[in-house]
């Protein structure tokens, strides 16, 4: 009797003994496959943070290079500006004191002018002084007669004399005014003329620095592919959106954290916390 007990006790301590270590075996499994699991998921989870982080990272270079190349344009474009107002005012100082030479001229050449009527006026006043003179004498011998005609002809050649030189005076006169005329006008034009061209130059590089200014950031697009899901930064920001509602419009940051293994987005817009499905 004895010896049948030990024989039913044996395959029934065996069975569960088996089934235990069954069941340990499987509960191990169970767990190795739920950490592999786990680990895979956070591993996916580090890769998208360190995909978004690469993606801001680079965005932040791309601005930053953007800034530094407008910066350096907007640097020689002042520079530009600088040298050629130099310039201008070099070549305007120039044209003012070719005027101002021209202007000098003009008062010596009337200075000369007037002296030269001065002379003419005291020949006149000679050749009355004569004219009066003869008139007042009363020539009785013929000698005398004879002489008259003489100081006639000379009185005749001295007023022919100062006339000519008056006429002469007159016409120096004109032609240095029509010169000063002309001088002033060439002067003029040139002054407008580089003026003109500074002011050329002066739009296009305000035209070129205003188009550096308005260089666009390269822009980044975001897609996010795990498993059956892929989906784009643009669908997470518009679903972050949606949830946080009228107050988007006064948020200044925004950040996304995505969770694929739990289907999950969770998000911080400034101070406030959130979540929304894939």
């Amino acid at each position: 009797m004895i010896e049948s007990k030990d024989t039913q006790v044996r395959p029934t301590a065996t069975i569960k003994s088996i089934v235990k270590a069954a069941v340990i075996e499987q509960s191990e499994k169970a767990a190795a496959l739920a950490k592999e699991e786990k680990a895979k998921q956070e591993e996916a989870g580090i890769k998208v943070i360190k995909l978004e982080k690469g993606a801001v990272k680079k965005a932040k270079e791309a601005k930053a290079s953007v800034s530094k190349k407008a910066a350096e344009e907007d640097k020689k474009i002042k520079e530009k500006a600088a040298k050629v107002e130099k310039e201008t005012k070099k070549k305007v100082a120039k044209a003012k004191k070719e005027a101002s030479e021209v202007k000098k001229d003009v008062v010596k050449n009337a200075t000369s002018a007037k002296k030269e009527e001065k002379k003419i006026a005291e020949a006149k006043d000679e050749v009355k002084e004569k004219a009066t003179a003869v008139k007042t004498e009363a020539p009785k011998t013929e000698a005398s007669k004879k002489e008259t005609p003489k100081k006639e002809a000379s009185k005749k050649v001295a007023s022919k004399k100062a006339v000519n030189t008056k006429k002469e005076v007159v016409k120096k006169i004109s032609d240095i005014k029509q010169e000063t005329v002309k001088k002033a006008k060439e002067v003029k034009k040139e002054v407008a003329k580089k003026a003109e061209s500074v002011k050329d130059t002066v739009v296009k590089d305000t035209a070129a620095k205003d188009t550096a200014a308005k260089t666009k950031e390269p822009e980044v697009k975001l897609v996010l592919q795990y498993r059956d899901y892929d989906i784009e930064q643009s669908v997470l920001y518009n679903k972050a959106r949606a949830v946080i509602g009228d107050k988007f419009e006064s948020v200044k940051n925004l950040n996304l954290y995505v969770k694929p293994e739990e289907g999950k987005v969770y998000f911080v817009a400034d101070e406030e916390t959130g979540s929304f499905d894939l």
